[in-house]
């Protein structure tokens, strides 16, 4: 189990541990969450909540945990750990194990100038529910590690592009946006604050299957996720795209200022 560095407290079921003195149980098998801190606050945490029950459901799991209890007992995990930003894991098989892990956010450059992502035809079974260690994500990592690319971007039987190995996807045509169909992908919580921000600027957002053959006929994409927030993407495989497509600019900036009123707002929040 992969701690970050700095990481002095674990919160094993409803105790705050350190690291050095607990058994941290090896939750292998089991569903999990990655939640961004953001000035200590849990970023987007009852969407977390909600899916995290719901890979608990599909996987057979019992949570035993309210969404208030779940809170608090984050926050005191943050507060011990002295931390203000981060990743935070949660994992449950048969015990809830939470704790900071390592994590790399992208550069300004990066933003600006957009990455590079490759193409991988694989799938994974239950697209719905998070699950640690699936076939597919272990043969992404395996191809982001040789090919140094940014992002692994999923293919399934059919040709059709449907998720990244830890990020959702989207293309820009004019003045539209596509994604695959939510019941093909895992419902990334940034994919639905981004879906929520680009209609609430008028734009259309259309769930329909893309094939490998179409993504040349697209101005732009970028991928959505806990660590990249909206990431604009330069080049698939030997496609190149506009990483500074002013649609994706427009709801980059709208997005951080999302992330800033519900961190604002939950900083207010009291026990």
């Amino acid at each position: 189990m992969t701690f970050e560095p700095d990481n002095k407290y674990v919160l094993i079921n409803h105790n705050v541990l350190l690291v050095s003195e607990a058994e941290v149980p090896d939750n292998e098998k089991g569903i999990y969450e990655v939640i961004r801190v953001i000035d200590g606050i849990p970023l987007f945490f009852e969407d977390h909540y909600a899916r995290f029950c719901k890979s608990a459901e599909i996987a057979g799991i019992t949570l035993g945990f309210e969404e208030t209890e779940l809170f608090w007992l984050l926050r005191k995990l943050i507060e011990k750990n002295a931390t203000k930003g981060g990743n935070i894991l949660i994992s449950k098989d048969k015990n809830l194990v939470a704790h900071f892990i390592s994590h790399k956010y992208p550069t300004d450059e990066m933003y600006n100038e957009g990455v590079v992502c490759r193409l991988l035809f694989a799938e994974r079974m239950n697209p719905n529910a998070k699950i640690l260690h699936t076939e597919a994500r272990l043969k992404a990592n395996k191809l982001l590690a040789e090919s140094g690319c940014y992002e692994v971007l999923l293919v399934d039987h059919n040709g059709f592009v449907t998720e990244g190995s830890r990020s959702n996807v989207f293309f820009v045509s004019g003045d539209k946006i596509f994604t695959a169909p939510g019941s093909q992908v895992l419902l990334g919580i940034t994919r639905q604050k981004a879906i929520e921000t680009a209609r609430s600027l008028q734009t259309e957002v259309i769930e329909k299957e893309i094939h490998i053959f179409e993504i040349q006929q697209f101005d732009a994409a970028f991928i959505t996720g806990t660590s990249p927030k909206i990431l604009p993407i330069r080049q698939i495989e030997e496609i190149q795209l506009d990483p500074q497509n002013r649609l994706i600019s427009r709801l980059m900036i709208a997005f951080d200022e999302r992330i800033t009123d519900y961190v604002i707002e939950n900083l207010k929040r009291k026990i």
